[in-house]
């Protein structure tokens, strides 16, 4: 890989940009230090991210922009019509970006990958992907009271495929992705997850003991939307409160468009002692903090590439109970999954292990050991070998 290039990507997140400086608004666990990873294979990075101009930002909100790494501010159009009369303009900032740019690295599925996805093809362009979720579903779940939003799922869910097809490498978090979005050549697909698990950010196997509390602590992270299932984690809620024998609390990290109507469902089911949208949560120590004082990890989602959030609760030792969705079931056990969308079915298998400290401990332990392939060290050599795949332009276009 020639590190000597601009290397221009998308990321689907959300930008506020307050006096030139761009912060990143969405849920999404993505900073200027978790952006930097990519100039180990390049000298300079350009990152296409949809933006929001405003007076001022929250200063918890991390930033993006810095030394080498440049953020391209894009219209973030909030209607299907406002979308529609900034096509012209987003298509005009993508070009100029791909120009600029001597290789190109495509998240999908999302909507500033595939412009820039149909853009290279057209140009004859080589670009790299690397996907990160089902787009079919994503949508579906997201946008369900869209109009034509089964129409719209579909169309998107075959441009991915299209591209992704199309792509000189690809590389997936997941097998499940691998099947949903193959692409031709066996030798230029790799299978990994991109987080890496730093010893800092490793926690240790838990005992017994530490299940037999009071409160027992439930934790969930990630976007506020419709996708994530929150909301049937919250009804389930209802039901182990009323049934469980000891104090049971809930957590959840994230924000995003679900949270008045999260608040709202909180309120009606009486459960403001018990539940707590906690909003944004730095990666490291407070991060530490929240998934240490845990007792078990719950993720609700109907759709799920991974489930990054996931991966870092399992690293620090939380035992976790999962939705059998997407690329989920690679990494938990059968024991530790229930289907989606069944508040019932989710509060049955949360109150039936958590007064078994014994499996609790082992399913720590699991854990702990299953997320020893995460080490940047165990990572490095598959992540060298994708990128040398990844195909510079002799000069920008």
């Amino acid at each position: 890989m020639n590190c000597q290039m601009t290397l221009l990507t998308t990321h689907q997140i959300h930008v506020l940009c307050c006096q030139g400086r761009f912060y990143n608004g969405s849920d999404a666990i993505i900073d200027y230090a978790y952006l930097t990873r990519y100039l180990e294979y390049c000298d300079r990075l350009e990152v296409l991210v949809r933006t929001r101009h405003v007076a001022q930002v929250d200063a918890s909100l991390p930033r993006l922009d810095g030394d080498r790494v440049t953020i391209v501010p894009l219209p973030d159009p909030r209607s299907p019509l406002t979308a529609l009369m900034t096509l012209p303009t987003l298509l005009r900032g993508i070009y100029r970006a791909i120009q600029r740019s001597q290789a190109c690295y495509l998240k999908m599925p999302d909507v500033l990958g595939t412009l820039a996805g149909v853009l290279l093809l057209c140009l004859q362009r080589p670009y790299a992907v690397e996907v990160v979720a089902d787009s079919y579903e994503g949508i579906r779940h997201a946008k369900a009271s869209m109009f034509g939003c089964e129409w719209y799922a579909r169309v998107f869910d075959r441009l991915t495929r299209w591209i992704v097809s199309r792509a000189s490498t690809v590389t997936y978090i997941s097998r499940y992705l691998q099947r949903r979005y193959p692409h031709g050549t066996s030798d230029r697909q790799y299978v990994f997850c991109s987080v890496a698990i730093a010893d800092e950010d490793r926690g240790q196997p838990r005992t017994p003991e530490a299940f037999d509390v009071t409160p027992f602590r439930l934790v969930a992270a990630g976007r506020l939307s419709g996708e994530k299932g929150h909301v049937y984690l919250i009804r389930a809620m209802r039901r182990i409160i009323d049934m469980a024998d000891r104090r049971v609390t809930l957590d959840i990290l994230g924000e995003g468009p679900e949270r008045p109507a999260l608040d709202a469902e909180i309120k009606t089911l009486g459960l403001q002692e018990h539940v707590r949208l906690l909003g944004y949560v730095k990666r490291g120590a407070p991060l530490h903090r929240v998934l240490d004082a845990a007792q078990l990890y719950v993720l609700p989602s109907l759709t799920e590439g991974m489930g990054r959030g996931l991966i870092e609760a399992m690293a620090r030792g939380v035992p976790c109970v999962a939705t059998a969705v997407g690329g989920v079931p690679e990494y938990l056990d059968q024991d530790c999954l229930v289907e989606p969308a069944d508040p019932e079915a989710l509060a049955f298998k949360i109150l039936s292990v958590m007064n078994q400290a014994e499996t609790l401990a082992c399913w720590s332990q699991r854990n702990v050991t299953a997320t020893q392939a995460f080490s940047p060290e165990g990572l490095r050599a598959v992540k060298m070998q994708f990128w040398s795949m990844v195909q510079p332009q002799s000069q920008p276009v």
